[in-house]
């Protein structure tokens, strides 16, 4: 028995020492996550003033008034006093006087929006997340319970996030970025982070949002400008390389089935109209089909009205001129979307 008591306390003692360390986090990746990084600190440089005082107090209490030896006299009875009341509100004052004036500019320093180097337009919905990166007419996207959205961004550069949801309450957040913000229906979320560290970066959802939520995640790869460069050229020619056949009569079907369409590609001659049937396979899900100038969704040429599965509509599209469109489900983005080509009968709609 005797061998085995100090071994256990030296368990209990490493276990002890061991417990500061779960609160331990790696080293910041962008500059705002610096600014809070350091918040962090102080904050819990003020708590452990707080403990070390109210512990030291307590086990002074307890050793100074403890009772002696054949001693059995009932001990004075002290109440509070004002100076102590006084002194008790005076070190919350200092406390908070020193922590809400810095809380204050840290805030503002990550509240900032410097002119940004790059805009994503990053999308929530049930359960994954999508990204459109308007300035370089490019989309790329994850898909629920198959795999993570996945996105590049320049190292040390202003990139400005664009945050939505369309349809319930997500939350964006990347751990080593020590940056969450919400992503709620109806509500843009604007924010900038500056990446100041090249690294894989996983981020998740941090706002529980149905059965997917535990897979709706995200990577984040922070990148050399060349290697930025070459990535989205390389999502621009894999764009572009799409092609299809146009459909005989004009006549497009459509399906939507389990967050996606059917097809990433859709041909028709030109100088006709289209006759277009959009079946919702999803029971419960709201989806249309939108027909867009391009990535950037700078003009819509065609929508339909939402609608809930399961269901089939028609609808009839305008003569388009020839060219290459970009077509996607207003409600999921480019969870859903692909190339609308109207082309020459000669070259088969390429």
């Amino acid at each position: 028995m005797s061998s085995t008591r100090p071994r256990r306390w030296l368990i209990l003692i490493g276990a002890v020492a061991c417990l500061p360390l779960t609160g331990c986090a790696e080293r910041p990746a962008t500059t705002q996550g610096v600014y809070i990084h350091l918040l962090y600190f102080i904050i819990l440089t003020l708590a452990l003033v707080v403990f070390v005082g109210v512990e030291g107090m307590l086990l002074y209490s307890i050793i100074r008034y403890r009772r002696r030896a054949g001693d059995d006299s009932e001990p004075p009875q002290r109440y509070g006093s004002t100076r102590s009341i006084a002194l008790f509100f005076l070190i919350g004052a200092a406390l908070v006087a020193i922590l809400f004036p810095y809380g204050e500019q840290v805030l503002a320093l990550v509240q900032q929006k410097p002119t940004p180097i790059e805009t994503i337009n990053i999308q929530g919905s049930q359960w994954q997340w999508s990204a459109v990166y308007p300035n370089e007419g490019i989309a790329t996207s994850g898909k629920s319970f198959v795999r993570s959205l996945v996105i590049d961004v320049p190292i040390g550069e202003p990139v400005h996030i664009h945050l939505i949801s369309n349809d319930v309450m997500h939350e964006l957040f990347v751990p080593n970025f020590f940056f969450m913000r919400n992503a709620m229906p109806g509500f843009a979320n604007d924010f900038t982070w500056t990446p100041t560290r090249l690294g894989t970066f996983n981020g998740q959802c941090a706002e529980f949002c149905g059965l997917g939520h535990a897979r709706m995640t995200l990577v984040v790869r922070v990148v050399t400008d060349e290697a930025f460069l070459a990535w989205v050229q390389q999502q621009r020619e894999a764009l572009l390389k799409l092609t299809c056949p146009p459909t005989s009569g004009n006549s497009l079907h459509v399906t939507a089935k389990d967050i996606s369409w059917n097809t990433n590609c859709l041909a028709v001659f030109p100088g006709e109209p289209v006759s277009l049937a959009v079946t919702n396979l999803d029971a419960g899900i709201d989806h249309n089909f939108a027909i867009w100038n391009g990535v950037d969704q700078k003009h819509q040429f065609f929508a339909t009205g939402k609608f809930s599965g399961v269901a089939t509509n028609s609808f009839t599209i305008a003569t388009l001129p020839p060219g290459k469109y970009y077509f996607q489900c207003n409600v999921h983005g480019p969870a859903m979307s692909g190339v609308f080509i109207v082309g020459s009968p000669k070259r088969g709609g390429g």
